[in-house]
């Protein structure tokens, strides 16, 4: 992490930590693309990510990061852009 007077920056590598198929922790947000219950689609600078599933839903958000929870069937993983 990058600290420069009242902004906190994720500057690292995003970096997914996958808990059974209910839940991942996703480090790197930059923004949110898609948002249903069947699929979540997440901004990861020059990459995304999309989970696929049932009843996913985010738990957590903060300016770096998201928890993704739900049952997870597939995670598919691209390039923005």
């Amino acid at each position: 992490m990058k600290y420069s007077d009242d902004i906190i920056a994720y500057t690292a590598s995003p970096r997914l930590e996958i808990v059974g198929n209910t839940q991942c922790v996703v480090d790197g947000l930059q923004s949110i693309l898609e948002y249903t219950k069947d699929r979540i689609k997440i901004d990861l600078g020059k990459y995304a990510v999309t989970f696929l599933g049932s009843e996913l839903y985010i738990n957590c958000l903060s300016h770096e990061g998201a928890v993704v929870e739900g049952t997870i069937m597939s995670v598919e993983f691209g390039s923005n852009g």
